[in-house]
């Protein structure tokens, strides 16, 4: 993690957790009851943590106090959370950014963890990363051709693939310069997205605290239920 900025973990889920978090997803859109959604390329719906018990208690399982902890210490929250399911036939890849590039916060970096809830392959959009890149620091960003960017798609360094199955996952810092292809494929590319901070994080721009809802570890052990600061 030190030297290339990310690493994977395989099957960390079973397919019938995958399958729970899909419908307990799918059932959570139900409710927002959002229109033609088969008509966008990439259907992103945040902060699903904050308002749906089944995801919390995902996002609040021991492996995530874990791995939150082992990187940035004993009181750690979710800081944000989204589903990002790409729809077939995709023609546009996510520029190449970091997750911090979005809003720049102290302390930083924080961690992502990209869930994949079907497998993530070249051919349907899996994540690309660029290695050792978070030793720079948070980089310029502007507007891309989707989404905000920070390298560019005609570079000779296109970073590696990393492809996931269902149920595995990617963690990377937020200044770990990622992308993701587009989904050539027939079916929908699945994958929920949880970040994770120390507790106290702010704004860097304000200094304002930002108000994290859900909480993950208090001196290295669970922290179930909601967090209102």
């Amino acid at each position: 993690m030190d030297d290339v900025g990310f690493f994977t973990v395989d099957a960390l889920f079973s397919a019938a957790e995958m399958e729970d978090l899909n419908q307990a997803l799918e059932d959570f859109e139900a409710r927002l009851a959002r229109e033609n959604l088969e008509s966008r390329e990439v259907v992103f719906t945040q902060k699903v943590a904050e308002r749906d018990e089944r995801v919390r208690a995902f996002a609040q399982q021991d492996v995530f106090v874990e791995i939150s902890t082992a990187f940035l210490g004993p009181d750690t929250d979710l800081y944000f959370n989204q589903k990002v399911y790409k729809n077939p036939n995709g023609e546009n890849a996510f520029s190449w950014h970091q997750d911090e590039g979005y809003g720049p916060v102290e302390p930083s970096p924080y961690l992502t963890v990209w869930i994949a809830i079907n497998d993530a392959t070249p051919e349907n959009g899996c994540v690309s990363v660029l290695p050792g890149s978070h030793k720079r620091g948070l980089v310029h960003h502007w507007r891309g051709s989707f989404g905000l960017e920070c390298h560019r798609f005609d570079d000779p360094d296109q970073g590696v693939l990393v492809p996931l199955s269902a149920g595995s996952i990617a963690v990377f810092w937020s200044q770990t310069i990622h992308k993701s292809g587009p989904n050539l494929t027939a079916g929908v590319r699945k994958a929920m997205v949880l970040q994770f901070s120390p507790l106290g994080l702010r704004h860097t721009a304000s200094g304002m605290l930002i108000r994290s809802r859900v909480a993950i570890a208090r001196m290295g052990h669970p922290a179930r239920g909601n967090l209102e600061v």
